[in-house]
């Protein structure tokens, strides 16, 4: 008894050690759910900041971003509000420098083709449209990236030269074709300088000096088609000097000069039309293939206005009007291009709107199914750690079990071993005090105490001898049938000289050193039929009667007994 007690002892200082295992196991996983947000949150911010830096220094495309100077050039035409918010957003992502969206804006704001809608859109004045073009371009013109590239300085007079013509601003329009012609020889761009010539002799015929400004405008017409190579470069600036000549001849009368001009306008882009390889030259004037009908769709219906105003104003009325019938069949087919290319510029910023959605959303599947899987492993990593942990918690305790059931079994030997040479003692005393027995009283309380230990110490051995315990059967009625004793008494003796709480909680005792034994010598058999063979009745009863004593299940005890 004394040794079920040490046994109890043991195991009453170890289950608190099993719970407070468990306790810890979900402070761990509180604290590994916090390390991981964590860690997933700074991820998650420098992802971001990578993205953003990756962007900005990247070349950017149309097809993976609607923000780009190529996406509004290519609406500026018809929708320059729209187009100058693309230019805005570009720059807040990075894809268009400051300068680079400050040339773009200038341009917008000088080329769009729906000037007098952009204005009133904008409440702008007349020419404040021009105004802001001009004041951007002075001041790029003033940039270091500008004053140390020529072609940069170009592109800066050639927008000043154009807003000085379109604000009748004749002097400017003057000292920027100057500047221009000398910028180009500079570059040994002669055909650009060829160009700009002629807008100096308008510039110059405006002015009053018509003589000079007719000679110069006169020599362009004339060296232009002379060239070795009269290539698209060499057309478009010859076009343009024609009409320069055409203008200033508009405002001095002379109708009869400009028709020859006019139509030899028309017979160029003809030509042009006709043969587009042969003027072919890669130059950053000529339109692409997608555009080519547009260029020359826009030259010819001016080329038709002039050719239609010159026979207003000599009264040829039948020329006149078929004139304008072209003029028509050329606008109804300009809007309707115009129409188509509207479509099409829309229909390609809902594509960039939709690969830039797809790109989000497979971003955040992406993100979402790194961070699950990081998640999982974490948590596989600390299962597993945590499983460790009590598989070394209850081989510990296994072995405690161990040294506590030997330790009875040794202690129960020796207290039989003490009470065999006792009850020798006993009888020979007995035999030699006989007579004065008899002359005693017939009871004495020290020898009936006596008697009931030895009763008891009798039950007990066979009860383990014969493994009553191991019958299903085995309860209070069965050892009283067996011994033939009184419920009463049976109980009294236990309650006496037991230290299990009753007689069902003794016999549970046996049945789970049996079990305990049984689970460490046959490892094949299953707990169900070690519950059996114990004397368990139910498989769940002997589960939680196991739990309760040993601080953990039997199957958790064979696994730390053969790990």
């Amino acid at each position: 008894m004394a040794g079920q007690h040490v046994f109890s002892t043991i195991f009453h200082y170890l289950c608190p050690q099993i719970l407070y295992t468990e306790v810890m196991m979900k402070h761990h996983f509180v604290f590994l759910l916090a390390v991981v947000a964590t860690i997933l949150v700074v991820a998650g911010c420098t992802g971001k900041n990578t993205q953003v830096t990756k962007r900005s220094d990247r070349k950017p495309s149309p097809s993976d971003t609607t923000y780009t100077k190529q996406a509004a050039m290519m609406v500026y035409d018809y929708d320059p509000v729209r187009a100058l918010q693309i230019i805005d957003s570009a720059v807040i992502v990075g894809n268009l420098s400051d300068f680079r969206a400050d040339k773009t804006r200038a341009q917008i704001y000088s080329r769009t083709g729906i000037a007098g809608r952009f204005d009133s859109l904008m409440h702008w004045t007349a020419n404040a449209r021009l105004d802001s073009a001009k004041a951007i371009a002075e001041r790029l013109l003033r940039h270091d990236s500008v004053k140390n590239r020529l072609e940069e300085q170009q592109d800066m007079l050639e927008m000043l030269a154009y807003t000085a013509r379109m604000q009748e601003d004749t002097l400017t329009w003057l000292l920027r074709s100057r500047q221009l012609v000398d910028v180009c020889r500079r570059q040994g761009a002669e055909t650009e300088a060829l160009r700009n010539e002629a807008e100096l002799g308008a510039a110059l015929y405006s002015m009053g000096r018509q003589a000079e400004g007719m000679a110069m405008m006169d020599s362009v017409i004339d060296i232009l088609p002379s060239s070795s190579s009269f290539r698209f470069n060499e057309l478009d600036a010859l076009v343009i000097a024609l009409k320069r000549k055409i203008g200033v001849m508009i405002t001095t009368g002379q109708s009869a000069e400009i028709l020859p001009l006019a139509r030899r306008i028309v017979t160029l882009l003809d030509d042009y039309e006709r043969h587009p390889d042969q003027y072919h030259d890669g130059t950053y004037r000529e339109p692409p293939a997608e555009k080519r009908d547009d260029y020359i769709r826009f030259y010819r219906s001016q080329a038709q206005n002039f050719i239609a105003t010159a026979y207003a104003a000599l009264g040829q009325t039948d020329d006149m009007k078929a004139t304008f019938e072209r003029l028509e069949d050329i606008v109804r087919d300009a809007e309707a291009r115009e129409h188509h290319a509207r479509y099409a510029a829309l229909e390609h910023q809902m594509e960039a709107e939709r690969q830039r959605a797809d790109a989000q959303r497979n971003a955040l599947i992406a993100w979402s199914t790194a961070i699950l899987a990081l998640f999982a492993l974490c948590f596989a990593l600390y299962y597993w750690r945590q499983k460790h942990i009590v598989a070394e918690k209850n081989r510990y305790l296994a072995r405690q079990m161990d040294e506590a059931m030997a330790y009875r079994e040794k202690y129960q030997k020796e207290k039989d071993r003490v009470d065999g040479e006792r009850l020798r003692v006993g009888a020979s005393a007995e035999m030699d005090f006989a007579a004065a027995d008899e002359a005693a009283e017939p009871t004495d309380t020290a020898d009936a105490s006596s008697s009931e230990a030895q009763l008891f110490a009798h039950i007990v051995e066979v009860i383990a001898a014969e493994q009553l315990y191991l019958d299903s059967a085995c309860d209070r009625q069965m050892l009283t049938d067996r011994f033939q004793l009184s419920k009463e008494r049976l109980g009294s003796l236990f309650a006496q000289y037991s230290e299990a709480a009753n007689i069902s909680a003794f016999i549970n005792a046996l049945r789970l050193d049996h079990a305990s034994r049984l689970l460490t010598s046959q490892p094949d058999i299953d707990i169900r039929q070690v519950a059996s063979q114990s004397g368990f009745s139910s498989h769940q009863y002997f589960s939680n009667c196991f739990k309760q004593r040993f601080g953990l299940s039997p199957t958790d005890y064979r696994r730390a007994k053969h790990f």
